[in-house]
């Protein structure tokens, strides 16, 4: 597989060491799955157990504390399914060698506004393409049909909401844009995950959608579809970029990087 290793900015040449490695070693996906609902989760606990904390702000203050941490629990749950099954695919699938998956992503701007990520699940690169992942973890009946319309996925029998949705397609379009990397196309998809059956309507509003609905059972064929046609060179500057967002304790991808500092040539 080619790898690109050019246009790397002097300081972000130790991470790019860092994401390089993580390549070599056969792993593509990196991050540690639902970081940030950990992270939330901890915090509700503690609020629980009557520690003062702030809770993070897509909290509802009139949600019972043990629904909060039961949801919290659930996306966690999600995230991971998700992630462990795009290990698999990733690992033993070959049609989709070239795609590098990033858990657990939040980028905030440098005016420190409300202008962020607050919690980008999974954000896959395939050259200079990108995919976002948002993992839910809702029930469904089996065979339960589902549409998107506007920033809701509706069940159709009834036209009831189901579960609301936001795309953060528009803030990763600036994230690259400020960092000057060329990005040719950019997608978003909402994987349902669990294994009762369902039945998504695939309309109009659903392909000009960036929130588009898929059930986990359909990710292989989506992303096969999805990778159809295109360059799959590993670009180290995207790979970089994305992953100066991570959410994580440590500042690198938590490899010995003085022992890496030689070894790139950039």
């Amino acid at each position: 597989m080619k790898l690109d290793q050019s246009n790397i900015k002097p300081d972000d040449k130790e991470l790019a060491i860092s994401v390089r490695n993580h390549l070599r070693s056969g792993l593509f996906v990196i991050g540690n799955p639902a970081l940030g609902l950990k992270k939330t989760l901890a915090q509700l606990e503690e609020k629980k157990n009557g520690a003062v904390h702030d809770v993070t702000d897509w909290l509802v203050d009139d949600v019972e504390l043990n629904t909060q941490i039961s949801l919290t629990k659930a996306g966690i749950d999600g995230e991971t399914m998700l992630c462990d099954y795009l290990s698999t695919l990733l690992k033993y699938d070959d049609k989709l060698e070239g795609i590098v998956a990033f858990a657990s992503l939040s980028y905030e701007q440098d005016n420190n506004t409300l202008d962020y990520i607050p919690d980008t699940d999974v954000l896959l690169v395939y050259g200079r393409h990108v995919l976002i992942l948002d993992a839910k973890n809702i029930k469904v009946k089996p065979n339960q049909e589902l549409a998107i319309e506007g920033q809701s996925i509706i069940e159709t029998a009834k036209g009831k909401e189901i579960l609301e949705v936001h795309s953060s397609v528009p803030i990763w379009e600036r994230v690259f844009n400020k960092a000057n990397i060329q990005i040719d196309s950019i997608d978003g998809m909402v994987c349902i995950v669990g294994k009762t059956p369902i039945t998504i309507v695939r309309d109009e509003m659903w392909e000009h959608s960036t929130t588009k609905p898929i059930h986990i059972a359909e990710l292989r064929s989506v992303l096969h579809e999805w990778v159809s046609g295109k360059d799959n060179t590993l670009r180290l500057d995207i790979l970089t970029e994305v992953a100066k967002a991570q959410i994580k304790e440590e500042k690198t991808l938590g490899l010995n990087l003085d022992a890496m500092k030689k070894e790139l040539g950039i």
